[in-house]
């Protein structure tokens, strides 16, 4: 069953129900209304009769008697005069009963012999008669009854045309309700209907660049209309983000193949060689093995950042907790020197960052820095300045990573984070390309913002900028 249709019956039901009980209270107040005017004026003839009633007194020659006028005198048309003593014997009637008379039963004379007066409905030859009985009183007693009546079937007759007539009446309005709510349901559910039809063609199109075009009020179906909107808005840069990731992906495999297939050539190309003048010449032996090794752990540290990556890709979040500045400088600095053997090493830090505590993981904290100083050494000649510092200013901490190596182009600082991508100048020095990604994901992590300055042939800043945790002046846990 349809919206339209279901608010066309409701609709129909509603007005259908008022109808009926408009008819109801009319017909039932209209019926009241006539018996409340024939009783006005059954009791005002009653009483014009009962003011001519005389009752003559029992004495040693004669019972006592209703002394009557001519009841016809009080006649009115359709209105029955009839008289009867306490023993319900008639003693007068008006002429238009003609051989009749009103029925008079042993309640009635019981409940006249009480003195009150009251109605009651009479059937006299297949029609009612409303009837009002009038004790006669005498000395205090009841010494008769006086009924006047009236034939009910004109206003009865009245009543079943004005029954009728609300039932025609209502079947019509009834059926105009129902093509009227008909139309106002079509007409109300008109833009429901244009949405549907938008929606399925945006369904069968896969167009998400399509939008609800909605000029109406700011209504219910003007907000319906903005939320189908907003959630296309959203659908399209989700399918967006998914193409991209799928793009990435796809990029990523191509690149991972690449990065593979050169070190698994080497290696294969050194047992090869091997295998032919191994035995014979062993500095070719010594050559081919250190080469397998060189290769073997470049697959190593490439499957180690693909790992480090697949575990950010998959949502893996790190474990922070708080660790003073000065001491990761140091540590970090002492493997830097390391890995800078006879390369000039800097390392400072500034007394504003002593007590400085901010959320970090240890292991990647170190990982990310490790990252930027690899790459500074790698790429700055012997001659050049290696320089790691720190330092605390406000609510935040500024790690540099500094060296006057070859730089980077103003065309590769966009580009220098994504994945496997390497600068024309690093192609020669090698690596696996994620180490930067690396980076930037495990800054992302510590709500800490990476970026970089450089120039080429004189060198390059990298910033990574936390946010402190505590200071020497607040209390910590």
């Amino acid at each position: 069953m349809t919206i339209r249709l279901k608010l066309t019956l409701w609709y129909s039901a509603v007005v259908s129900l008022t109808l009926i009980a408009f008819s109801l209270i009319l017909y039932t107040f209209l019926s009241y209304s006539m018996v409340q005017e024939i009783d006005r004026e059954l009791a005002g003839r009653a009483v014009a009769v009962v003011r001519s009633v005389k009752v003559v007194g029992p004495n040693w020659f004669s019972r006592q008697q209703i002394v009557l006028p001519d009841v016809d005198v009080f006649g009115y048309p359709n209105t029955y005069l009839q008289v009867v003593d306490s023993y319900g014997r008639l003693v007068a009637k008006s002429s238009n009963l003609s051989q009749q008379v009103l029925p008079l039963s042993e309640d009635t004379l019981q409940l006249a012999a009480g003195g009150q007066s009251f109605y009651e409905w009479l059937q006299v030859d297949g029609q009612r008669i409303r009837t009002y009985n009038y004790p006669l009183m005498a000395e205090q007693r009841v010494v008769g009854l006086l009924q006047v009546g009236q034939p009910f079937s004109g206003i009865q007759a009245a009543l079943n045309r004005l029954k009728w007539l609300l039932w025609l009446l209502s079947g019509l309005m009834i059926g105009a309700a129902g093509s009227l709510g008909w139309w106002l349901a079509r007409t109300a559910l008109r833009p429901v209907e244009e949405i549907t039809k938008t929606a399925d063609l945006i369904r069968q199109e896969l167009n998400l660049q399509q939008r609800i075009n909605w000029e109406g009020p700011a209504d219910e179906l003007g907000r319906l209309a903005a939320t189908l909107n907003g959630m296309l808005d959203s659908l399209a840069t989700a399918y967006r983000e998914l193409e991209a990731s799928h793009a990435a992906q796809r990029r990523f495999v191509a690149d991972v193949s690449h990065e593979l297939k050169t070190p698994l050539t080497t290696i294969r190309g050194n047992v090869d060689l091997l295998r032919k003048m191994g035995d014979d010449q062993p500095a070719v032996r010594q050559e081919a093995l250190a080469d397998i090794a060189s290769e073997a752990e470049r697959m190593s540290r490439l499957v180690s950042d693909m790992l480090v990556l697949a575990r950010a890709d998959a949502g893996f979040t790190l474990s922070l907790k708080p660790l003073p500045v000065q001491q990761i400088i140091e540590q970090v600095g002492r493997q830097a020197k390391i890995l800078a053997g006879s390369l000039n090493f800097k390392i400072s830090c500034r007394p504003s960052c002593e007590n400085i505590r901010i959320l970090a993981d240890p292991d990647y904290v170190k990982q990310m820095l490790l990252i930027l100083l690899d790459n500074a050494i790698k790429f700055t000649p012997p001659t050049g300045v290696v320089e790691l510092s720190a330092e605390c200013s406000g609510d935040v901490v500024k790690v540099a990573v500094k060296d006057t190596g070859i730089g980077i182009g103003p065309d590769e600082l966009d580009r220098i984070f994504e994945r496997f991508y390497r600068a024309d100048q690093s192609r020669s020095v090698g690596g696996t390309g994620l180490g930067l990604s690396i980076a930037k994901w495990i800054a992302h992590q510590h709500k800490a913002e990476i970026t970089v300055t450089s120039e080429l042939h004189k060198g390059s800043v990298f910033w990574v900028t936390f946010p402190v945790f505590s200071r020497p002046d607040q209390s910590f846990p």
